[in-house]
Parts: C-alpha cells; sequence; structure tokens
C-alpha cells in the first residue's frame, strides 16, 4: 500500500519553507527552512533606489530542492 503525501512550499522575504503531510490524515512527516544565501539575510538591496529590495532568483531554484529534499528526512 502506498502513502499519498502532499508538499507546501512557502516562499518567504529571507528563506523557503517546505513541509510534508501525509494526505489521508494531515499528519505531519517533515519539514525544512532554507535560508537565503544571497545579500542580507536573503535581501539584496540597491544603492541607487533605497526603497528597492529583491532576492536572487537562484535561491528560489536551490532553496525549492533544499527546503524539500529536507523535509523528507
Amino acid at each position: 500500500m502506498s502513502t499519498t503525501c502532499t508538499i507546501g512550499i512557502d516562499y518567504g522575504s529571507n528563506s523557503v519553507r517546505a513541509v510534508v503531510v501525509r494526505s489521508d490524515d494531515g499528519a505531519e512527516l517533515g519539514e525544512c527552512v532554507f535560508d537565503y544565501p544571497s545579500g542580507e539575510e536573503g535581501i539584496l538591496l540597491d544603492s541607487s533606489d533605497h526603497n528597492l529590495a529583491r532576492q536572487h532568483p537562484g535561491d528560489y531554484l536551490d532553496g525549492l530542492e533544499a527546503a524539500v529534499k529536507g523535509g523528507f528526512k
């Protein structure tokens, strides 16, 4: 018998978070947080516009992979 799972992903300002739950009863099987490595606490500031802040796009992809893998441990 196989178990069906659901993965929840949350992209925040400073990190990606993942949770893995068993679909039939909602039991949490794992979770993981990946802090963005770029910038200061994951935020890249623009020196020419102090109102502009963003994240590095590669951090989203690296974070997705790391958080999902970490959620299954």
